[in-house]
Order: C-alpha cells, then structure tokens, then sequence
C-alpha cells in the first residue's frame, strides 16, 4: 500500500530579531519547555498575525528578565513531503483514538484533567504525554488545536464568538520534533515579504 505524504508550505515562527539571525545561520534547534503544548521542538503557526504576537510576547518576557530592548522577527518555513505516518495530528479522529489507547496503557493511568485547579499542571501533563508519544512512534511533527490560556482581554470576544458558534481562543499549533525536515524561507522584513 502506497504511503502518501503532507507538506505545510509556509509555516511562521516568532522570535526576536538576534535569535533569527542564529536560526538562519545555524538552523532551528529544539526548545525543551516543560509548559508547552507538546514538548521539545520547534514551534510554528499557520497565520502570519500569531507569529508576530509570539515573537512580540518572546520579546518582551526577554526584556523582563534581562532590562534589554529585543526586536521581534518572524522566520518563515517549510516542511515538504513528510510521510503521513510520522505525522502525529490532534485534529484527525485515528490519530487522537490510537493517542487515547496508548495514554490508556500507561501504568497508573487516571487522566481525569476535568475539574483540575492547576491549569499549569495539565499543561505540563499534555506535554509529556505528547512527547513520549511522539517519541515512542516515531512523529517528527504533531499538529494540534489548543486552547488559549484565558485572557481577560479575551472575554467579551470569547462569548460574542460563542453566541454565533464560531470558534475562537484556539492556536492550530505545529511542532516539528526533527529540525532536518524544516526548510527556512527566510525572515518576515517590512510589510511580512520573506528576506533571505
């Protein structure tokens, strides 16, 4: 049976302007935060505006912590023609059964998140169970859609979408897991045209 393969042609990622410069040069190196949506990887949106409203959060949590000015950037990317079967998406029925019955074998499974305080908490457990999945199955990228940590800034837009039935504190997540399937395009200049 023949195997058919995905590509996702122009993915974004924010950053700041100094952490663009190195990724052009050196390539993408795989982030280990222990609060991400799915573990170690390199993290990439599907819509231009995400990207920068990350790489302008990435810019000023540095400024917190460091008192320095940081200029945000975007890196647009590629990945071409990876095998469906290395492939991990959330947003397909099989892949989100077959990810259910292997949390389910795990000793000591009780992943009963409803009702839990610590939203942190459940984050970090999604992540790892979403890397050792990864991991264990050979994924070199997991696609998901997330909810958006609550923002008060957020509310009133939240419950106008609701009332319509539209869809809206989500992020479509792309995390690469094999920094070698990404092709860098280049970074996001004035008015987003790709330099190289």
């Amino acid at each position: 049976m023949r195997e058919f393969t995905e590509s996702f042609l122009t993915l974004y990622h924010g950053t700041d302007e100094e952490a663009a410069k190195k990724i052009l040069c050196e390539g993408f190196i795989l982030s280990r935060p222990e609060n991400s949506w799915c573990g170690a990887g390199v993290y990439f949106y599907d819509i231009k505006a995400k990207a920068w409203w990350s790489a302008n959060r990435t810019c000023a949590d540095k400024r917190n912590r460091t008192k320095n000015k940081y200029k945000p950037a975007v890196i647009y990317a590629e990945v071409k023609n990876i095998p469906k079967s290395e492939i991990f998406d959330l947003r397909v029925y099989r892949d989100l059964v077959d990810f259910e019955t292997y949390v389910k074998q795990l000793d000591g499974y009780d992943l009963n998140c409803e009702g839990m305080d610590d939203q942190e908490l459940v984050i970090r457990m999604r992540s790892w169970l979403i890397e050792f999945y990864a991991k264990t199955n050979n994924k070199r990228m997991v696609i998901g859609i997330f909810r958006q940590r609550p923002q008060a800034d957020y509310a009133e837009a939240i419950e106008f979408a609701n009332g319509l039935d539209i869809i809206f504190g989500v992020e479509t997540i792309y995390c690469v897991k094999d920094a070698s399937i990404i092709t860098i395009l280049g970074t996001g200049g004035q008015d987003d045209e790709v330099v190289s």
